[in-house]
């Protein structure tokens, strides 16, 4: 027998007001907030009077406006912390910006949702900064580190990935084809690394990445380099791959991954 679950539905009610707050900088009113989640005024002040006193929403007394705080940003930040090769990356992503003067990340995937979070990221001391945030999620064919990390699929696996999560997991540029993804993935395969231009806030970018592996061989994280398009070379990008491929395998070796 099917074991029976309980569900707190004022737990659920909770988190729905939360995920719709999440969208919102200026906040919202109770009023707003029943008619976005479909909830009676006086559930929605209850609730939300529970998470100002729990810290996880600040109410702008004037307004009488409800927005997120920055305990969630908190207790996140925690978990990355504690994701194991965060640690040991870290003073690689250091290194990588020193020696480009380009900014790096740590992208670690999320298999359940089939996405690819960004763990830390080191800035670039150069007045034109692309900037992203952490926790945020990666195109898996419109970024380098998606490509390294569909080339370590086989072609059934990915189709298997867009059957179970919808293609646009996977392809969520439709001038895109998987014919031409299929040839992108190839090339990684053959140089272990993946070189990609793509935009972030309307600024055309470039990135390489590389693959950091566990122990058994999976990947446990992707190292990437970003920098606007203007600045650097064909050139430029193949030093910075060698570079990002350098110090991912160091750190996959740390891991306890030993090449074949």
């Amino acid at each position: 027998m099917a074991p029976t679950y309980h569900l707190v539905q004022s737990l659920i009610k909770s988190l729905a007001i939360m995920d719709v707050l999440a969208d919102e900088v200026e906040g919202l009113g109770v009023t707003e907030i029943g008619d976005r989640v479909n909830m009676n005024k006086s559930t929605v002040h209850r609730i939300c009077t529970t998470l100002v006193h729990e810290q996880y929403v600040v109410q702008d007394q004037r307004k009488g406006r409800y927005r997120l705080s920055f305990k969630l940003f908190e207790i996140s930040r925690r978990v990355l912390n504690n994701v194991s090769p965060t640690k040991t990356v870290a003073p690689f992503l250091d290194k990588l910006v020193e020696e480009t003067g380009e900014s790096a990340r740590f992208i670690v995937p999320d298999h359940d949702s089939a996405r690819l979070i960004v763990c830390d990221e080191v800035l670039t001391s150069k007045p034109v900064q692309v900037r992203t945030h952490l926790g945020e999620s990666v195109s898996l064919s419109r970024t380098a580190a998606g490509k390294v990390f569909l080339a370590n699929l086989t072609d059934s696996e990915i189709k298997e990935l867009m059957d179970d999560k919808g293609r646009k997991t996977v392809l969520d540029d439709k001038s895109y084809s998987f014919s031409q993804l299929r040839k992108d993935l190839g090339q990684v395969r053959e140089t272990g690394y993946a070189y990609d231009k793509s935009q972030i806030d309307d600024e055309n970018i470039n990135n390489v990445a590389a693959p950091v592996r566990g122990e058994s061989g999976e990947i446990v994280g992707l190292i990437d380099i970003f920098w606007p398009a203007h600045r650097g070379t064909k050139t430029t990008s193949t030093k910075y791959a060698k570079l990002v491929q350098k110090s991912a395998d160091e750190v996959s070796r740390r891991l306890g991954y030993i090449q074949p």
